[in-house]
């Protein structure tokens, strides 16, 4: 054999070899599950906290006794959980579950959806923290604890509020209303200091976020679309959320981040549907262009279950 026919038979070989093992990846394919972080669900059909690891593992789940809305990773490595009987409780991981630090099941007649913390102890679990009182249509306050408790701070609002989380970038509440209001409030003034709403375009918002930064990000189910608007409410960007089932998500939830230097948004939206047609997806999006950067459907297991959130497990970084 000549030495042009056998370079010809080796390069076939390594192609056969190396290439089939390694294909080309096609353009918006999805992405390792590794090059997520570790995200908390919400689970809805068994009312389940699920954990996932970056490797898309399912390693953990904790049930509630009631309906799960919400979950912030916090710096110690607990847990602020929305939903069940205990209304809001502190948990922590433990064997084979979680184990309640403190709750608030004796605080009277509230119905929260959502909570965070707005100030933490030197351990680094919350000390004050806000809820969204979807019953009694207001933001109440009081302290991380359960004994004594009481509500400290309470602000009426004209519509159910069904989401809450925190600006970064001035230490205000920001609230979506079931009206599709989004609402940047000053607790430490009582005052509504920014908002967004139908007037300006928004139809059915699922989820809204603040970054460091000070833009702002929505989830619109109607379009199933991710909007980004800087401080003066001008839109910096929109994008579709791709690969989906259907048009408009039934759910959404929005987190911030960075990872390795760069600005994230973490998109989850939960697509209605009959069996196999409904799906769960995790997308990741550039924060300053909205390009879409990786997206998943699936876990070790299988596809993500049908779920109300879904957030990074970064508790680190959301210390002050």
């Amino acid at each position: 054999m000549n030495l042009k026919k056998r370079g010809v038979v080796i390069l076939t070989f390594a192609l056969l070899t190396f290439g089939a093992s390694n294909p080309p990846r096609a353009k918006g394919a999805e992405r390792p599950k590794n090059y997520f972080p570790p995200l908390l669900l919400c689970e809805k059909k068994h009312n389940l906290l699920v954990h996932v690891t970056s490797h898309g593992k399912r390693d953990w789940d904790w049930a509630l006794d009631g309906p799960l809305y919400d979950v912030q990773a916090q710096p110690s490595g607990f847990f602020l959980v929305t939903g069940g009987t205990k209304k809001v409780a502190l948990v922590r991981r433990a064997w084979k579950g979680c184990r309640t630090i403190w709750d608030w099941s004796e605080l009277g007649d509230i119905g929260p959806q959502s909570a965070v913390a707005v100030d933490w102890d030197g351990n680094g679990n919350p000390s004050l923290v806000a809820a969204a009182d979807t019953a009694n249509s207001r933001l109440i306050m009081s302290e991380g604890k359960s004994k004594g408790i009481k509500v400290r701070w309470d602000y009426k609002l004209p519509s159910p509020p069904v989401k809450l989380q925190v600006c970064p970038d001035t230490n205000d509440l920001l609230t979506v209303l079931q009206d599709s209001t989004v609402e940047e409030i000053a607790y430490q003034e009582d005052k509504v200091v920014w908002s967004m709403g139908k007037a300006d375009g928004l139809k059915d918002v699922k989820d809204a976020a603040r970054g460091p930064w000070g833009d702002t990000y929505v989830a619109e189910g109607s379009e199933g679309d991710i909007l980004c608007f800087d401080p003066h409410k001008q839109k910096l960007w929109q994008i579709h959320l791709p690969f989906a089932p259907s048009h408009s998500f039934e759910s959404a939830s929005l987190s911030v981040f960075k990872k390795q230097g760069k600005r994230m948004v973490l998109a989850f939206a939960h697509y209605p549907g009959d069996g196999s047609t409904a799906r769960d997806i995790v997308y990741l999006l550039n924060a300053e262009t909205g390009k879409l950067v990786a997206w998943t459907a699936k876990t070790d297991k299988g596809g993500y279950p049908a779920c109300l959130r879904a957030v990074p497990d970064l508790g680190g970084s959301l210390k002050k």
